[in-house]
């Protein structure tokens, strides 16, 4: 795994005991020629092997994870996607409450026990029990029963559709996590290379140095420049963990289990787009989870304001029940006693209208209210289309930008390469100074960075491209 330099040889490396020397005055006395002790820096603390592509040490590479893995194993375990999940399961329970308002009720009642009373001049002692069979069952609500039950199922098609976008959400996270980690990656190697390159140059500056063809400055120029590629070496490693551990967040992993990932050299780009942006935004209002979600919810509170309405009309139901009751009880007048005992069928029958006339105004605030949610849920809905066509216009414009500038990356990288070796020959021969060395060096170092980062932004900008579409 790599490591930070060990303090003492980054000590040894910018030394000024090992640059120049130092009189009893601490005044500098120049050395010549000028020794800087490479050899002092490990190569193992630039390139240490074997490492994974994370910076992981692996004992088998087979446990690298691809895209499509680090897919699944997001939607398998992502606590976000399960929770969206139980809440559509709740309201699948919700339809089968409302439809559960068709049928009737049907219970059980009974009791026993013993009594006694005192009718004077009776003593009556009795046993008695009843036990019957009551129903309930609504005729006729005008409608109130529809409403909830078009309202539930309407509300259960919004929660699929949320759990839909979900999905659609985590997958693009995770995309979007992996693309950047293996971004950051190939900027560690990148980082590398550009130590390697300064590591090239500082030689050369010191061979220079040492047949009296370069001077003290250039040589502390290039020494310079070879310190900010470590220094920016280990900042680009402490990126990749970063970037690892958002990647193991959104796949609902443990940090401490962050996976390897199979690298994206040979992934093909993605390729031009065939379609004109206004039929790639009228596909995504029509085909977008979130906006059937929202136009799902429009219909439910519809349905909730026909319910509202439909209270202000009666309730007629039918109420019986059927049973038997039984006692056996015996009564004393004057000292003498007798008893009696029997059994009696029961039952009855009704049809029943229940209508509230008048509830001080509480069901037409309730019908205003409904109806006023009604136009607010259109308003979101108007608001979420106006929204998405503006994402699918961005990332559309995005991509083809993402991709010019790859593009435009590759050719710059091949002239920054060009123009340092040009130069790099030129100051071997004495036809450059340093400056134009370093220059031409910072030009390079950028366009490598910046192709890894546009390669990067071209996937990345594809995968929100495809989630502002809703595919």
């Amino acid at each position: 795994m790599d490591g930070p330099f060990v303090d003492q040889d980054i000590d040894k490396l910018v030394s000024k005991d090992s640059t120049v020397g130092w009189s009893a005055k601490g005044a500098p006395i120049p050395v010549t020629p000028l020794a800087i002790p490479l050899a002092s820096i490990p190569q193992s603390a630039i390139n240490n092997a074997p490492e994974s592509s994370t910076g992981v040490v692996l004992q088998d590479e087979s446990k690298r994870l691809p895209l499509s893995r680090c897919i699944d194993m997001a939607l398998t375990n992502s606590p976000v996607t399960r929770g969206v999940w139980e809440s559509a399961r709740a309201r699948a329970a919700e339809v089968g409450i409302a439809d559960a308002a068709y049928m009737p009720d049907v219970a059980f009642s009974g009791q026993t026990g013993p009594n006694q009373d005192a009718p004077l001049p009776y003593i009556v002692t009795a046993t008695s029990g009843t036990a019957a069979i009551t129903m309930s069952w609504v005729l006729m609500d005008f409608g109130r029963r529809d409403a909830d039950a078009a309202r539930a199922r309407a509300q259960l098609l919004a929660s699929n559709y949320t759990f839909n976008r979900a999905m659609q959400k985590l997958v693009y996270d995770v995309q979007s996590a992996y693309f950047s980690l293996d971004a950051k990656i190939s900027l560690r190697e990148a980082a590398r290379e550009n130590v390697e390159t300064a590591r090239k140059q500082l030689d050369a500056t010191d061979d220079r140095m040492a047949v009296g063809l370069a001077t003290r400055p250039e040589v502390l120029q290039a020494r310079q420049q070879y310190l900010q590629t470590i220094y920016d070496l280990e900042n680009a490693k402490s990126d990749v963990y970063a970037v690892q551990a958002k990647l193991s967040v959104v796949m609902g992993v443990s940090a401490e289990s962050a996976p390897d990932i199979v690298r994206l050299a040979d992934l093909p780009l993605p390729t031009m787009l065939t379609q004109g942006v206004d039929i790639a935004i009228a596909s995504a209002i029509s085909q977008r989870p979130d906006i059937a979600a929202a136009l799902a919810n429009v219909r439910a509170l519809e349905q909730s304001a026909k319910k509202a309405e439909a209270d202000f009309l009666p309730i007629i139901a039918f109420e019986g029940s059927g049973g038997v009751a039984g006692a056996n009880y015996s009564y004393s007048l004057a000292g003498q006693t007798d008893s009696a005992q029997g059994t009696v069928a029961t039952y009855s029958a009704a049809l029943t209208a229940d209508w509230l006339i008048f509830d001080g105004y509480e069901r037409a605030n309730r019908l205003r209210a409904a109806r006023s949610e009604v136009r607010a849920a259109e308003a979101k809905l108007e608001q979420l289309r106006l929204v998405t066509s503006g994402e699918v216009w961005a990332s559309y414009f995005d991509f083809f930008s993402s991709q010019k500038k790859f593009e435009a990356g590759l050719a710059l990288l091949t002239a920054s390469q060009d123009s340092y070796d040009s130069v790099y020959q030129n100051y071997l021969n004495g036809l450059a100074t340093i400056n134009n060395l370093l220059v031409a060096e910072s030009f390079l170092f950028d366009a490598r960075f910046e192709l890894i980062k546009s390669r990067a932004e071209l996937l990345t900008a594809s995968a929100t491209f495809i989630y502002a579409l809703g595919s």
